[in-house]
């Protein structure tokens, strides 16, 4: 997997601390690994070498960032989530200091001496059969909207289960009628990393191209961590991170026409070359 790594012109790394000082400057959409800054993308090996990882984000723009945050959740590495107000979050990150304590910093903007716990708490069980995962990028979307995603991420378990020979395919969105209705954020990302880890196979489902930070990001880069054999369905390259727009070496991208054009693929002859890594 080939992803640039840049670093800033800081002759030295900096501590976890002078990177929550740096955070403070109103330059947004940053990250750092081992207090070095990354300025152009970055490497999922040099994540997996490094000890820690700090990201800075203000909405709207900072897909690649959340992606690495998936991978270092996967990779058990000690992360750093620097924010003004836990809004400026995908909504399951915002608690996730309660689902991976000692692992995830998120320090209020008052707080000046942080620092990370030498044993975090282990990743949480799902006491149920999960053979395949389906994450969706469904934020912000009216009503209308939901109701139509969740009508085509049904055609996708039940291409997967027909087609892709899967028998429990896991998706959080199929069990929640309405956007209100999500569990709370720590319970959510705890139960899709969860599934996740379980896994055999991912795939990964764009409603529309609009790019926004999104929870599937995060669910995509643990699952490029954890080396899930995954598709993402999705109706322009532009809706991706810059990152994934790059190839990947267990992420097939599939651009499908429309979303009625995708739901008739998924339900007839194709369904297997939608479904299947």
């Amino acid at each position: 997997m080939l992803w640039l790594l840049a670093f800033g012109a800081a002759a030295e790394p900096l501590s976890l601390n002078q990177v929550v000082e740096e955070a403070r400057d109103g330059v947004y959409n940053r990250f750092w690994l081992d207090g070095m800054e990354a300025e152009e993308g970055f490497s999922l090996d040099q994540l997996a070498r490094s000890q820690w990882f700090a990201l800075q984000l203000d909405h709207p723009q900072a897909d690649d960032g959340l992606v690495a945050a998936g991978a270092a959740l996967a990779l058990n590495k000690p992360s750093a989530y620097l924010v003004m107000g836990r809004e400026q979050l995908p909504y399951f990150l915002r608690q996730a200091d309660k689902v991976r304590p000692g692992q995830v910093l998120i320090p209020g903007p008052s707080e000046h001496d942080v620092s990370f716990q030498t044993q975090p708490a282990p990743l949480a069980t799902l006491d149920k059969p999960v053979d395949s995962f389906i994450g969706s990028l469904m934020s912000n979307l009216n009503n209308f909207e939901y109701g139509e995603a969740r009508l085509h991420l049904g055609a996708i378990r039940d291409a997967l289960i027909s087609a892709g020979g899967r028998k429990y395919p896991y998706c959080e969105a199929l069990n929640v009628a309405r956007p209100s209705d999500f569990d709370s954020p720590a319970k959510a990302l705890a139960q899709d990393l969860a599934a996740l880890q379980k896994a055999e196979t991912c795939i990964f489902y764009l409603y529309d191209g609009k790019s926004r930070p999104s929870g599937v990001w995060v669910e995509v880069g643990a699952a490029l961590a954890w080396n899930k054999p995954s598709v993402l369905l999705t109706p322009s390259l532009e809706a991706l991170p810059p990152a994934l727009r790059l190839p990947q070496r267990n992420l097939r991208v599939v651009v499908y026409q429309t979303r009625q054009h995708l739901l008739h693929q998924l339900q007839g002859d194709d369904a297997r070359s939608l479904v299947v890594p």
